[in-house]
């Protein structure tokens, strides 16, 4: 399973300039994972704590997996 996180750090951007960069990274996520032609469903989650993208066979491993996830980038403003 590959997981990226994308830290832009201190790089100064609008608001219009972080949504839009969103928006393009979720566009290419989900436009690759369509081109791997994987035949079951996926739950897809947009996360409002943090810009991502969060993948995965059913809605229970999402929201673990957001929690996860979620513990990870707090360990990180340590």
């Amino acid at each position: 399973m590959a997981r990226f996180v994308i830290d832009t750090g201190e790089v100064d951007m609008s608001k219009e300039d972080v949504m839009s960069l969103q928006v393009e990274l979720q566009q290419v996520t989900l436009s690759h994972v369509a081109k791997l032609g994987i035949d079951k469903p996926w739950v897809t989650k947009f996360p409002r704590e943090w810009l991502g993208i969060v993948l995965r066979g059913g809605l229970d491993e999402v929201f673990g997996i957001e929690q996860e996830i979620g513990k990870q980038l707090a360990g990180f403003g340590r």
